[in-house]
């Protein structure tokens, strides 16, 4: 009899416990269901990662489900409330789940300042009807969190001596294969630029300076019968021939004077020497004295020019 009244009595103490948890249940799903309008909008929070740097980023995104006649919106997750962190982008996308429901998708990128954990700020979803009217503002608070390690060690407490700089050391076996191939390369820089240098002086050497000046003396000639004004024509004629002295006779003409060119002329012992000095003296005269010859003269001293050239020509093959 005893038995029976026992098991009796956990029987009727077990179906009070199911009532009971099944009047919470309903109680509770039907405060769900009364404070975000039939499961909408359903909100989820990641966060990753959950342990950083000082500076590191952080990504922090909020899905948000919705009916599909509706459009959500976060607010409070701003730069003055993700301080001391700071918001460095923002990015927005919505896709369709199932017939008759949205879903939107806010991610967020934090660099994160400070130390120790820190949670993420409280928002609010707002949804509003395709005319733009709020239907509804919810508030969420996400228990998601991350911590910040500091850069130091917490224990340190004075500046650690600064070392010395250390020198690099070198293998020989690096340095020396460095040191015989930048030497190689020097050595045939320099027997490039030698070679380079004789084939320049010899093709210089198989050009024939009076050649060069009666071919210009010709074309000078010519611009001269041409209407070339006299005056200007002696300024040429004083470079043709400088520049032939120096060139056949080894000479500094081109930028000396009257009486150096002379003076090196006589050393070398010059035939003609008073022909060549006339037409440079006449050529001065025109230049510095304001001398103007005519035409006639100009043509003579150009024929004088010519016969100094061929007979120092003439001279050198002989020679």
């Amino acid at each position: 009899m005893k038995g029976k009244f026992e098991s009796t009595t956990s029987g009727l103490i077990i179906s009070l416990a199911l009532i009971v948890l099944s009047v919470l249940a309903s109680a509770v799903s039907g405060s769900l269901r009364a404070d975000t309008g039939e499961g909408y909008p359903g909100v989820t929070v990641s966060l990753k990662p959950d342990t950083v740097l000082v500076g590191d980023r952080v990504f922090l995104s909020i899905g948000v489900s919705h009916r599909e006649s509706e459009t959500a919106a976060i607010e409070g997750i701003d730069s003055v409330s993700v301080k001391p962190s700071v918001l460095i982008g923002r990015k927005e996308s919505s896709s369709k789940l199932l017939p008759g429901a949205g879903s939107e998708r806010f991610d967020y990128e934090l660099a994160v300042f400070g130390s120790g954990r820190q949670s993420v700020p409280p928002f609010t979803v707002v949804l509003r009807d395709g005319a733009g009217a709020v239907t509804k503002r919810v508030p969420f608070k996400p228990a998601n969190s991350f911590f910040i390690k500091a850069l130091t060690d917490s224990s340190m407490h004075d500046l650690r001596p600064i070392r010395p700089p250390q020198r690099p050391s070198m293998p020989l076996n690096v340095l020396l294969p460095f040191l015989f191939s930048v030497f190689g390369v020097a050595l045939l820089v320099l027997l490039l630029l030698f070679i380079l240098k004789r084939s320049v002086r010899k093709s210089a050497e198989k050009i024939d300076p009076g050649m060069v000046a009666q071919r210009k003396l010709k074309k000078l000639g010519s611009r001269l019968s041409g209407g070339m004004p006299p005056h200007e024509c002696y300024e040429e004629l004083s470079n043709i021939m400088r520049a032939f002295l120096e060139n056949h006779y080894r000479i500094r003409a081109l930028e000396a004077v009257t009486q150096e060119i002379e003076r090196d002329l006589k050393k070398i012992g010059v035939s003609g020497l008073e022909n060549i000095m006339n037409l440079l003296r006449q050529a001065d005269l025109v230049k510095f004295a304001d001398s103007r010859p005519d035409q006639e003269e100009s043509m003579q001293s150009l024929q004088k020019a010519e016969e100094v050239v061929r007979t120092a020509r003439s001279e050198k093959v002989e020679g």
